[in-house]
């Protein structure tokens, strides 16, 4: 198959695109022919395939006539059997790729959500209603989504609509969890073309066997630093546990949340290392310091990759139920807590500390990582791509 992708970046970094940097070049190992379309590109070859740089309109604003002439253009000399679009939010370039087959893959809430993470601004609820005028206009007023009750609030719905639309034509609908497949149902894409596939890890993801747990308890969090993903909560709960048995923190990325969490450790008798933002290699060696992962996110996760990539290394992970999390944490692979419970996430993270216990949900967590490989993944991408899934 010929395989035009359209996605935001092409980087070395980021969720999507790690996940992009792992599939590409494994689908044309696997004998497909992929170009790749971004409307930037930090790092041209991060990838492994051709990539060209078309620089079309951010996510909150009007579509690109220009960007949509040029995207034409390279598809009607390309002539791909399957145009694949990643998150993309120009709804001009997404109905100007054209082919007989169109895929999309939602891998956040952005495509149906104008605040794009479905958590109210003030209340820090989950919106669970589909995106439309009145119901966004309406949460502006009451919660003040988007840019609040103003008109330019409207516009973005409109922008963000024409993106939706475009994802309930699709041919096929892709999402890492039940959680985002059913979010693309209530915003009207059809059952029947909603594919749910978990995301993949590298065969490098994978530690030769389960990691010896670390002489010193250390408790990871790592991902952007907002504070929907709870750094400064994770340090509140680890407060409560007696200081004697108090395990050390480490922070393994950056973001506006990280002074907050720094101050709560200062604050509460909680060491707390900031190790910023770390390349795979060195992320994988984090996991193998540390005791366990917590991922306390009050957002709704799409899926959460940095659990499954936990359990590759063997580590057992403390998480928030929140979105896709638990799809894929139990069987004793670790704990899951109600949303925003710190003295639950507090008791869940004491109890992993036992080393029986901690012995047990090791191994039964990278028993677990055994069903995300990365040839799969792939298999299954391509039946969906070529319409045999």
């Amino acid at each position: 198959m010929k395989l035009l992708v359209l996605c935001e970046r092409v980087d070395a970094e980021g969720g999507t695109e790690s996940y992009l940097r792992a599939t590409l070049p494994a689908l044309a190992a696997a004998g497909e022919s992929v170009r790749v379309v971004a409307r930037s590109a930090a790092q041209p070859d991060a990838y492994g395939v051709g990539a060209v740089v078309v620089p079309w309109s951010d996510e909150h604003d009007e579509p690109s006539a220009a960007a949509a002439a040029e995207v034409a253009s390279i598809a009607r000399a390309f002539a791909p059997d399957v145009v694949v679009a990643h998150n993309v939010l120009d709804a001009g370039v997404l109905r100007a790729a054209e082919a007989p087959r169109r895929i999309y893959h939602v891998h956040d809430h952005r495509p149906f959500c104008p605040n794009g993470d479905r958590l109210y601004p003030q209340g820090g609820g989950i919106c669970s209603v589909p995106m439309s005028a009145a119901a966004c206009g309406f949460h502006s007023l009451v919660h003040g989504c988007a840019y609040g009750p103003r008109p330019r609030t409207l516009a973005l719905v409109a922008v963000r609509s024409r993106v939706a639309e475009f994802v309930r034509d699709a041919d096929a609908t892709v999402a890492f969890s039940t959680y985002m497949g059913a979010i693309a149902c209530r915003n009207g894409v059809s059952i029947d073309r909603v594919q749910t596939i978990a995301p993949p890890l590298e065969d490098a993801a994978y530690a030769g066997g389960v990691v010896p747990r670390p002489s010193a308890d250390v408790i990871l969090f790592a991902g952007r630093v907002m504070p929907s993903k709870g750094a400064s909560a994770l340090v509140r709960a680890v407060s409560r546990i007696d200081a004697y048995a108090r395990p050390k923190v480490r922070i393994a990325g950056e973001g506006p949340d990280l002074t907050a969490a720094l101050d709560e450790g200062r604050a509460r008798g909680v060491s707390v290392d900031a190790l910023g933002r770390l390349a795979a290699r060195a992320l994988r060696a984090a996991y193998d310091g540390a005791t366990m992962v917590a991922m306390p996110s009050t957002w709704g996760e799409p899926f959460g990759l940095v659990g499954i990539e936990a359990f590759a290394r063997g580590r057992p992970v403390v998480a928030y139920d929140s979105g896709g999390i638990e799809q894929w944490l139990h069987d004793g692979t670790g704990a899951l807590v109600p949303r925003g419970d710190e003295e639950g996430l507090s008791r869940a993270i004491a109890g992993l500390l036992d080393a029986q216990r901690w012995r047990e949900a090791s191994a039964r967590a990278f028993a677990a990582a055994k069903a995300y490989r990365l040839s799969d993944h792939v298999a299954q991408l391509r039946a969906i791509y070529g319409g045999t899934a």
